[in-house]
This record gives C-alpha cells, structure tokens and sequence, in this order.
C-alpha cells in the first residue's frame, strides 16, 4: 500500500472509494485536516487500487482540452440568482441537468459538517447552493457516481479541482461521456478546529451558510457573514468577525497540500470552472444581484450552457484573473514553514481561540507572514504580466 505523504494529500478520498476491503478511512487530524486513516483490524489484499487511483501519486495532469473560455456569467432567473452565492451559474447548469432527469452532485450542509450528496430532483437542488468554506466529505460520493454512469444516467458533478481529478482518476475504465464536471475557483481548505470550537459550544444546531447575499454582491469589498442555527431555531448572524472567516480568509491556516496545488491553471480537465468574478469593472450593473466568473473547457459543457438560463458574456482573460490568482497561481510553499502558522495551530489544538484570533488580527505580530505575502504578490503580478 502506497499513499500520498502527509504534505501532499489533498483529502479526495479517492483512495477510500477504490479499497474494496474497508480498509482506509478518513478522519481529522490534530490540526483539523482530513487524512487517511489505516484499519490495521482489517487485511490489506495489497491489490494497488488505492495507489493507482490517487491523482497525486499519478501526476494526474489536465490534457485533452481545447483553449479555455473566460466569461462573465448570471442566471437569467432572478430568483435561483438571489439564492445563490454569486452569479447563479452553477444553479442554471444544474437546474438543466435535473429537468431532463439527470442527477447532480455537489457540497451540502449537514449540521457542522460539509459532505458530498446526490440530488436527482430540482426541489432538492437548494442543498448545494451556497459557498462552502469548509472541507467536504466524499466517502462512497465516487460509488455512488459510478453506478450512475453504469445505469446510464447522465451525471453533473461539482467540486474542488483536486475533487474532479480524484474522481476521474477513479472512473479509470468507465464511459465517462455522460459526465460533466464543474471544479471551483480554490483558495485553499483551511483547518476545521474553530469550527469544532463552535461544535463544543453547545449554542448551536448547524451551520446555515458561510456568506450571502442580504446587502448584495459586490466584485470589491464584499463582505462575508457566517450565519448559525441556534438552538430555539433562530439564526445568528456573526458576521466576518470571527476565528472560522478569519481563518478561511487567511493563508496562514491552509493545509499543507494547498501551499502548491497541481490542480489549478488556465486549461483544465474539468469541462467548467466557475467562481466569483472578483475584480470586474465592466459588468457593474449586474453586481448587486452576483456576478460569476465562467471558464468553459469544453464543447460539451459549451453545448449544456446553451439550453440553460444561463447567460455568458465574454470577457478578456486579464481581467478575469487580475483580482482572481487563484485561478492559476498556487506558489504558497514558504508560507507552510512560517513559525506563525505553527504558533496559530499550537494555539488552536489547545483551544486558545482568543490568543489565535489576536495573532491572526495583529499584522505587527505576523511580520514573517507579511514578508511571505509581500514576496509571494510580487511573483503573482509577474505571472498576470506574462499572460
């Protein structure tokens, strides 16, 4: 059995679909992180599967793709657009898919986790609206999928570049050409611990949503909201004042695999990547109600598009990637090295929430991470320049 190392693991889980004897399992680690976990209780048949579908292990890299079209995209339905995070184009896409009795497949709430589901009906669509900064859960998801394609389905599957990668590696051997595959823009999975901290208050049934819409979108300065489910029922706005946003939003607290992502670029094998389309000046009118950023990678997906009601508008690539680097730039490995980001998750092991969230505020106490940050942005407007 050969797994990807701890720095290079992404979590797809991949490699716990393909055990055909129960043998891996996921769970988190002391810092937060989901990582394979080894039943010695159960025998290891030694088969390989786990190896050879592991996208890491592999170089799972993105061929057999036409140029990549960048577009400003809205859900022409107003509505499915107001309940979205953005623009609505994930919504559009896969109202699509359900009317003409396909299934779709994307991130959900559950409580205070985040996992993978199978929606089959567009009453049920409303589960994977929403952006979801946490890491997702996928155990069995990639079964599931495979059975569907098998039973002759055809299958809408959403999520992280390094998910899709996991999931195609797995399909190895299967007709895929029923598939249709959405990956987000990624900044990173960020480390769960303050969202257990919340877990342990006691105060709350769940998550209800990470941000929205209730003052509208805006490409700058938009301003996050993590809403919780109290107990009575009632939801608590926190607002983007808080351990779990602020961690999210900081690069200090990423997992390791995320300092150097083999997933992101301009040319994917996803057939679409979507995401906010932060930075846009030229679509302004259409802010308030969300504005996405939509790359099509291929014709297929193109073809979807077109009987959706999604609405695309073509937009150059520098200004599509000139607020947004996550796109294609993924070089943060100095940043997994910096003694703040060890202080921060010592800090938050030992349930020191409020020292952790000073530190994370204090940007004259993070002087090596302001030094990496400042060294890192120069490499990225060096790689816009080169576009």
């Amino acid at each position: 059995m050969i797994l990807a190392d701890h720095n290079s693991c992404t979590a797809c889980m991949a490699c716990v679909d393909s055990c055909p004897n129960g043998v891996l399992n996921m769970k988190l680690d002391k810092n937060g992180y989901y990582i394979v976990s080894i039943n010695k209780d159960i025998k290891c048949l030694d088969c390989g599967k786990c190896s050879r579908v592991c996208p890491v292990l592999n170089k799972f890299k993105y061929t057999g793709r036409h140029q990549s079209q960048f577009y400003a995209g809205w859900n022409t339905n107003l509505e499915d657009r107001k309940k979205s995070a953005s623009g609505g184009a994930f919504s559009a896409i896969a109202t699509t898919f359900l009317q003409n009795n396909g299934i779709v497949y994307g991130a959900s709430i559950k409580g205070f986790d985040v996992v993978h589901i199978r929606v089959s009906s567009i009453t049920d669509l409303y589960l994977l609206l929403g952006t979801k900064y946490q890491s997702s859960n996928l155990a069995q998801i990639y079964k599931q999928v495979r059975k569907d394609l098998k039973t002759g389905y055809t299958v809408l599957f959403s999520g992280l570049g390094c998910q899709i990668a996991g999931l195609l590696s797995f399909l190895s051997g299967v007709n895929t050409d029923n598939l249709y595959t959405i990956d987000m823009i990624c900044g990173g999975i960020s480390t769960i611990l303050p969202m257990l901290q919340i877990k342990k208050s006691n105060l709350y049934t769940g998550i209800k949503s990470f941000r929205d819409k209730d003052n509208g979108w805006s490409s700058f300065g938009f301003k996050y909201n993590l809403k919780m489910i109290k107990n009575n029922g009632e939801i608590e706005s926190c607002g983007d004042d808080n351990l779990v946003l602020k961690s999210f939003s900081s690069y200090l607290l990423k997992r390791p695999s995320c300092y150097d992502c083999h997933f992101k670029g301009f040319n994917r094998i996803s057939d679409c990547t979507i995401g906010d389309f932060w930075g846009d000046r030229n679509f302004e009118c259409e802010h308030r109600d969300g504005l996405s950023l939509v790359i099509i990678h291929s014709h297929k997906m193109l073809d979807i598009i077109h009987k959706s009601n999604l609405k695309l508008l073509p937009t150059a690539i520098k200004s599509a990637i000139e607020k947004n680097p996550n796109i294609y730039f993924s070089n943060y490995r100095i940043i997994k090295f910096l003694p703040s980001r060890a202080i921060l998750l010592f800090l938050l092991r030992l349930n020191k929430n409020m020292l952790a969230y000073k530190l994370l505020c204090n940007t004259r106490l993070l002087v090596d991470y302001k030094l990496a940050l400042c060294y890192t942005y120069k490499n990225i407007r060096k790689s816009i320049n080169k576009v």
